[in-house]
């Protein structure tokens, strides 16, 4: 089994439903890129908020040694990828009608990107990367339970 060391969670802060300001835009764009996959038929991935990734390493038997974030500048290429992906969903939306609609969403979304990042000197700051570093409380058991291995 899994004896002493340490664990470390790499995540990325979930995307708010809404911020003040101009970095909404990106709030925006991260609702339409999940519309246009769930309308594919496909499933969204989702981060976990570092409260939860805490809440269950101690409640796993872990302790939690540190939490360190990394603020994340998005750019208009970096945004400008996220509604790539939602284009390259449209050729499975159930009618063409509609994927014909959903492009002209996109469009006007990647023209009020472009002038909110020239307002913004090309970048916007959102959101936060993590890293989460645990270790195995000191009561002599493993953390391959946790893990879901055995000893």
């Amino acid at each position: 089994g899994l004896r002493g060391g340490r664990l470390f969670v790499v995540g990325l802060q979930p995307i708010p439903d809404k911020l003040p300001g101009d970095a909404d835009v990106f709030c925006r764009v991260t609702k339409l890129r999940d519309a246009c996959i769930l309308l594919a038929g496909h499933r969204c991935y989702r981060e976990y908020p570092v409260h939860w990734i805490k809440r269950n390493l101690e409640g796993g038997g872990l302790s939690v040694m540190s939490v360190d974030t990394y603020p994340i500048l998005y750019t208009k290429e970096t945004i400008g990828r996220q509604l790539n992906v939602a284009k390259s969903k449209l050729s499975y939306f159930p009618s063409k009608g509609l994927a014909k609609e959903m492009e002209v969403v996109i469009e006007e979304m990647e023209k009020e990107v472009k002038v909110i990042m020239e307002r913004n000197g090309g970048t916007l700051k959102i959101g936060f990367d993590y890293v989460i570093a645990a270790e195995k409380k000191s009561t002599g058991d493993s953390c391959g339970a946790f893990l879901g291995l055995k000893d």
